[in-house]
């Protein structure tokens, strides 16, 4: 499994790992995340209890922080925290 942390940046094109971005009613956030071939989607949600399967965001565009964990298909798994991805 990729231990790798990385800082992120919002992009309008996803290119490499760590770029981010949101669709258009910022109920998806896609980002490539380490050890993975390209970008992956989250659901997000701001407020509320959520559903299985949605991460909770803290709405900061810039610099988002989503719980719990994110765990990919073995690849990788940890925290988006302040825009940065911190491997567990």
């Amino acid at each position: 499994m990729n231990t790798d942390s990385i800082d992120c940046r919002k992009v309008e094109e996803i290119e490499k790992v760590g770029d981010f971005g949101f669709d258009e009613l910022k109920k998806c956030l896609y980002i490539w995340l380490p050890g993975t071939t390209g970008p992956t989607a989250i659901p997000v949600r701001t407020q509320g209890p959520y559903p299985e399967r949605v991460w909770q965001w803290d709405g900061n565009e810039e610099k988002p922080t989503l719980t719990p964990s994110i765990l990919f298909n073995g690849s990788w798994h940890g925290w988006l925290r302040n825009g940065r991805l911190c491997s567990c």
